[in-house]
């Protein structure tokens, strides 16, 4: 494997975007698509997890984000995909300045996509603390056009409180919910409880990490309204 440097990553536009179908569980037809990154094929920076560590140890992430964004939207842009587009975000850059977002906005209107097909799914890799700044940031992006979602519910800061301050259109549960929920009964309740409390505040839920059919059928019996994962991969391929 070859050594990456964040700064030739960065600088020479060695970032590249693949897209994950979130699809509505009922009828398996694509919602949209999650943009995900990945660094110089082969290199120690090729993951997304070993890409944003390297940023974090540098104080980079906000630059690499930045960078990200515009890398999926390019992509997504080029590929003419159709439906929606989930861009994942963290905490800072969701509390940055306005400016920050008036740039991504401009980066929509270079390639022509519309703020509406935008989800803005906020990661769950760091607490906030500031949640009258979130909540003001939140009504500026839904001003835009934009749609919010909670990525990996149940994991990291993810949290209920999260949940309740931002008031998300999208709640997306963790993989750790899923995995062999067909022989887990408090894992089937959990994600019972989740859909209720999602469809009485007007969030869709998505069900991350669906790897087997068995996990999509519970997804299916359950009325969970959205899936994604290498199951639901494997069965577009098929079509």
């Amino acid at each position: 494997m070859k050594t990456a440097d964040l700064n030739d990553v960065l600088h020479h536009d060695q970032l590249d975007a693949v897209f994950q179908p979130i699809v509505a569980a009922d009828e398996l037809t694509v919602v949209g698509y999650e943009g995900l990154i990945r660094g110089p094929a082969g290199s120690t920076l090729e993951s997304p997890g070993q890409l944003f560590a390297a940023a974090r140890a540098s104080n980079r992430q906000l630059e690499l984000e930045t960078r990200c964004v515009r890398t999926v939207l390019a992509r997504f842009s080029a590929l003419r995909l159709p439906g929606k587009l989930f861009l994942n975000v963290s905490a800072a850059t969701l509390l940055a300045p306005a400016a920050q977002h008036r740039a991504l906005i401009d980066e929509l209107h270079r390639h022509d996509v519309d703020s509406r097909r935008i989800v803005i799914e906020l990661t769950e890799d760091q607490a906030i603390y500031d949640f009258r700044r979130l909540r003001r940031m939140a009504r500026f992006l839904r001003r835009q056009g934009f749609s919010l979602a909670i990525d990996d519910l149940g994991a990291g800061y993810a949290s209920l409180r999260l949940w309740l301050e931002l008031r998300p259109n999208f709640v997306k549960i963790d993989i750790a919910f899923v995995r062999g929920s067909e022989r887990d009964a408090v894992k089937q309740a959990f994600l019972g409880a989740i859909r209720d409390i999602a469809h009485a505040s007007g969030s869709l839920v998505v069900a991350e990490g669906i790897e087997t059919a068995a996990e999509m059928a519970v997804v299916q019996r359950l009325g969970i309204d959205c899936g994604q994962g290498y199951h639901i991969d494997r069965r577009l391929e098929e079509v």
